[in-house]
């Protein structure tokens, strides 16, 4: 994180020290952000950054105008998340944006093979937005990065002239075979290592007024507020992306982000193949309902579930276990291009590539 000057004000470097800012969190209203005195500089958060993280283990780290990593093969993922498209601040505690944030990354990772070890993060910070939600933001994206093995080593910071902007890079050390999208054969087995439909559910409560009201340790028990967490706190991967990129692991994965109908396509597409799913085998969120045609249906298209989408061939090795347990088979490789959902009874239809699309309404 560099410090930038601005023109007609004092430069950030020579921003003034506040001994007020010695982190004194004093938790708000629903436990929601930490409350802190005058708001902070520039100069100020980085300071603020640098003694709640600590160091990152880069050869020249958090600070410089850049930091220098050991040499090393490494994976690089980016992911950005948008106030007013990806998330509104109402509907969540800031632990629970920051958690996500990371998440998001963790799990692209995960699809690779890597295992996470370096972060850089870019915030646009609005006028007017408190500094105890910055702090909690941070402090959710810390505590998920200190169990990960994540270090913060460098970043940006701006305002912002809408809503609030996080941009994260997530780099990882990769293994002599990184799993990619392609590589899949007709005959492999689909699989998908969690649960999805959940973000969708959630995200229609939040748009309906729904909100969480605490993002902790462990998810609530509440079923509502359950599903509401689910939005912000995919399952772990990381350990899963390391089995399946062994050899003799998967043969092609993805994370499904978007949609599992729209992931499949793109996996589908880079391997040269077709699928058959068996919609029974679809493991819907049951904290999105009971399993049924119409249950089914929205899991396909929701977006946000942010499991792994992979193909194998042979069985299962019992060291595919993610945090959601062994994986769930839902279908086939094929010949072909075409993709098809089969019911039960029988009865099938065209898989059509639906799911979210920034860019298409």
């Amino acid at each position: 994180m560099r410090r930038k000057p601005q023109q007609g004000r004092e430069k950030a470097g020579d921003a003034p020290k506040h001994p007020e800012f010695e982190d004194r969190p004093v938790r708000g209203e629903r436990g929601r952000a930490p409350v802190t005195g005058p708001r902070r500089g520039e100069a100020d958060w980085i300071r603020h950054i640098q003694r709640t993280w600590g160091p990152s283990g880069a050869e020249v780290d958090l600070g410089d105008d850049a930091c220098v990593l050991p040499p090393a093969r490494y994976a690089v993922t980016t992911d950005a998340l948008v106030e007013g498209v990806d998330f509104e601040r109402r509907w969540a505690p800031p632990e629970a944006l920051g958690h996500k944030a990371l998440a998001a990354n963790l799990s692209d990772l995960a699809a690779v093979g890597a295992m996470p070890r370096f972060l850089l993060l870019t915030l646009g910070i609005p006028d007017g937005l408190e500094d105890g939600y910055v702090e909690g933001l941070l402090d959710g994206m810390r505590n998920l990065a200190r169990r990960e093995g994540v270090g913060l080593c460098g970043g940006d910071l701006s305002g912002s002239p809408g809503g609030l902007v996080l941009s994260l890079t997530l780099i990882g050390l990769a293994g002599d075979r990184p799993l990619t999208r392609a590589g899949g054969r007709p005959g492999d087995a689909l699989y998908l290592s969690g649960s999805v439909g959940g973000a969708r559910a959630a995200l229609r409560a939040f748009q309906q007024g729904a909100v969480l009201d605490r993002f902790e340790e462990a998810p609530p028990k509440d079923p509502v507020q359950g599903l509401l967490d689910r939005f912000y706190r995919p399952p772990a991967q990381t350990l899963l992306g390391l089995s399946l990129a062994r050899p003799g692991g998967a043969t092609c994965c993805i994370d499904v982000s978007d949609g599992l109908a729209l992931d499949l396509h793109r996996l589908c597409g880079a391997s040269g193949c077709g699928a058959v799913v068996e919609a029974e085998r679809i493991p819907v969120d049951p904290r999105a309902g009971e399993w049924s045609e119409e249950s089914a249906r929205e899991a396909v298209l929701g977006g946000e579930d942010q499991v792994l989408l992979f193909a194998a061939g042979g069985e299962p090795d019992p060291e595919w276990v993610g945090a959601a347990g062994p994986p769930f088979r839902i279908g086939r490789l094929v010949e072909g291009e075409a993709l098809e959902l089969r019911w039960p009874g029988g009865r099938s239809e065209p898989l059509l590539p639906r799911g979210f699309d920034h860019f298409v309404r």
